[in-house]
């Protein structure tokens, strides 16, 4: 009787481990860098004011405190592809190496992409809210939703909506 149940136990534990190894259905969600990629990437290509002689990104705000220096790396790559100069800087980062005036205006021939607020999307996706920042009174706003298609980072919707 003993043997009848240990290899009813352990036929039953057998067959569990195999059907849960063919039914495991685990989708992965790329890499929150690769979302926040395309959302500038986005944001820069929007339009067609692409004149500019440098790119600055703002990975200094609230929303790269868990980034790593080595994701950070990777944004700044990303966008060497446009063959323009690319820092990384706040704009008060900007007017501390003297980079931008007092007023907030660019001292250089630059577009500052910064974002402004990233929250989820009720369609399993996120939104990225920033601007495309040239002056006090030269900046576009954006509304970029994300999702996931095909375990990568998609553009659902670009959306402007606004300007200074």
């Amino acid at each position: 009787m003993n043997i009848i149940l240990s290899l009813m136990v352990g036929l039953g534990l057998a067959f569990n481990n195999i059907l849960i190894k063919t039914t495991n259905t685990e989708v992965t969600t790329p890499a929150s860098i690769d979302a926040i990629i395309l959302a500038y990437d986005t944001m820069h290509t929007a339009d067609k004011d692409q004149l500019r002689d440098y790119i600055i990104l703002d990975m200094e705000s609230i929303y790269f405190t868990d980034t790593t220096y080595e994701e950070r790396k990777k944004v700044i790559e990303y966008f060497e592809k446009y063959n323009k100069p690319v820092l990384n800087a706040s704009l008060f980062k900007l007017q501390r190496i003297g980079l931008a005036n007092k007023r907030s205006e660019l001292k250089i021939n630059g577009e500052l992409l910064m974002f402004t607020d990233i929250y989820p999307d009720d369609s399993s996706g996120m939104v990225f809210e920033g601007w495309k920042y040239y002056a006090p009174l030269g900046a576009k706003k954006y509304r970029i939703k994300l999702k996931v298609v095909n375990n990568k980072w998609s553009v659902i919707d670009v959306e402007f909506i606004g300007v200074a």
